[in-house]
């Protein structure tokens, strides 16, 4: 009797009892904890049930299991992905953007170095990782590019898809091939590059 009174409080809680922010915050915040302290390998969902000071069940009723949850946790507690601007100028919404990517990668330094030393080796990781952070990065960017293209400020031709991937793969370029991450002198060096729009009048030249 009471296993079936557990079943339909989770069923009843699946359909229609709405999500408490505030646990969903405590939940995210002790899984970032956790794989800044014990790294991926190590993070259980039990374990940040108990650090988050809740029941398990709240924590698989809200992510079915651990690659859900700390994707999640990285993109929202990390502050991996910044706001997207719109200050009217492509130049600078791309400056402005670029430079919260790089302050928010080492807000969580720690924590994103846990998994994406996983990555490689995880497929489902890494499906998630690209599902949720790289994602929503990608829309980010091709946001800003779409409404430079309206304002006309880029060509109405434009490869939106090539041209948003462009300061994405250069900075995690510049990851790979240098001893130092990009600072906000690479991120100046990529806009000027590729989303400094020319002065009327100087087409051609």
């Amino acid at each position: 009797m009471q296993g079936g009174g557990s079943t339909e409080e989770k069923e009843a809680s699946r359909r229609g009892r709405p999500r408490d922010p505030l646990v969903d915050a405590a939940i995210l915040a002790a899984a970032m904890d956790l794989l800044a302290e014990a790294g991926y390998a190590r993070l259980t969902m039990d374990n940040v049930a108990a650090r988050a000071g809740v029941g398990k069940a709240s924590v698989y009723l809200r992510w079915p299991n651990k690659v859900a949850l700390v994707a999640e946790a990285i993109q929202h507690r990390a502050a991996v992905v910044p706001r997207v601007p719109d200050t009217g100028s492509v130049r600078e919404d791309m400056l402005t953007f670029l430079r919260g990517l790089l302050r928010g990668k080492s807000a969580g330094a720690r924590a994103l170095a846990a998994v994406t030393g996983e990555i490689a080796s995880n497929p489902d990781l890494k499906k998630a990782w690209r599902q949720s952070v790289t994602g929503t990065l990608a829309a980010s960017v091709r946001a800003i590019v779409e409404r430079a293209v309206e304002r006309g400020e880029l060509p109405a031709g434009t490869d939106l898809e090539l041209l948003s991937s462009v300061p994405l793969t250069l900075l995690q370029n510049w990851r790979l091939e240098h001893d130092h991450g990009p600072d906000d002198a690479v991120v100046e060096r990529i806009v000027d590059q590729f989303f400094t729009p020319m002065p009327s009048g100087s087409a051609g030249r």
